[in-house]
């Protein structure tokens, strides 16, 4: 049994220039947007915005062109970053994605933002999209 069973979307995540002038927009989509967190492994500042247990990730690299968001954003404009998905399994759903030839970025898994553990998977093997898995 995988541990991606069930509803699995954890968020959606939104490489943004800035936090502060992005929260305005999903304040009036009626979500509530948290205070910013700082993840330095990814050189990111992020906010969570929630609705009706929906959640979106808005990512704000730390210093323009720097890390993952900075260098996506420069290269493709602000917008969707990421898919992420839950797993209560992490590294079981690793080994059986491995075997299908799906494989986790360098680095990965680690720890992710509010105490869980994530893995991203190589897009180059899961047809072009930037998944997230997330434990925890």
């Amino acid at each position: 049994m995988s541990g991606l069973d069930g509803f699995p979307l954890a968020h959606l995540a939104i490489a943004v220039e800035s936090l502060k002038a992005a929260a305005p927009t999903y304040v009036a989509l009626g979500f509530n947007v948290g205070e910013p967190e700082e993840l330095a492994r990814e050189k990111i500042r992020a906010r969570i915005a929630e609705k009706d247990g929906f959640r979106i990730e808005l990512l704000e690299p730390l210093a323009p062109g720097e890390g993952p968001i900075g260098k996506f954003i420069a290269k493709r404009g602000p917008g969707l970053h990421h898919v992420a998905l839950r797993t209560t399994d992490l590294d079981g759903d690793l080994q059986r994605l491995a075997a299908t030839g799906v494989v986790p970025l360098k680095g990965y898994p680690a720890s992710g933002l509010h105490g869980t553990r994530v893995a991203f998977l190589d897009p180059k093997t899961t047809c072009g999209v930037l998944y997230e898995l997330v434990q925890g």
